[in-house]
């Protein structure tokens, strides 16, 4: 049953008590916020970069351990792994098919993984190749072009050497 006595909540009211607590305590707004406490999210260590490395690792980890096995070894007392078993029996036909799914699954996003860095590693040698074909053309394009000056100062040193003879 609801309370009668209640009174309609005024934040305003309550912000500025809050704002007068502020005060009180001598709180300041560069002192610790809820971004510096640390949280159970900021525990992976996740990298803001791409590390081929690391990839290649967590891949190498799904792939070998993408089977999903329903069930675990039993043990500890004769009574209590009696009664996990029965249990067990009795909740396979249950159990058994999702596990078979969850195995599938990974099994198909550990393919993915792997299919995903054999073209990062493809793309990265098509980019090396394009490269270094650039730098191979950059390179004749600069030989020929110092061929030419060469031969510009040459034709300049030649037309001087005329010149002064002329006057």
């Amino acid at each position: 049953m609801e309370n009668q006595n209640t009174s309609p909540i005024n934040v305003s009211e309550i912000m500025d008590g809050i704002r007068e607590e502020i005060k009180e305590k001598g709180y300041s707004s560069d002192m610790l916020s809820f971004a510096d406490v640390p949280s159970d999210s900021d525990s992976g260590d996740f990298s803001e970069r791409f590390d081929a490395d690391m990839l290649h690792g967590n891949i190498q980890y799904v792939n070998a351990n993408h089977r999903v096995d329903p069930y675990r070894p039993i043990s500890g007392n004769p009574v209590a792994v009696f009664f996990k078993k029965v249990i067990r029996k009795l909740v396979s036909f249950y159990v058994e098919p999702y596990a078979a799914e969850q195995s599938s699954l990974n099994a198909n996003i550990a393919q993915a993984q792997t299919q995903i860095e054999l073209y990062i590693q493809e793309s990265r040698m098509h980019s090396t190749k394009v490269l270094l074909e650039r730098i191979e053309e950059l390179e004749l394009q600069q030989k020929n072009a110092k061929i030419a000056m060469d031969q510009m100062q040459a034709q300049i040193a030649a037309l001087q050497s005329k010149l002064e003879g002329t006057r």
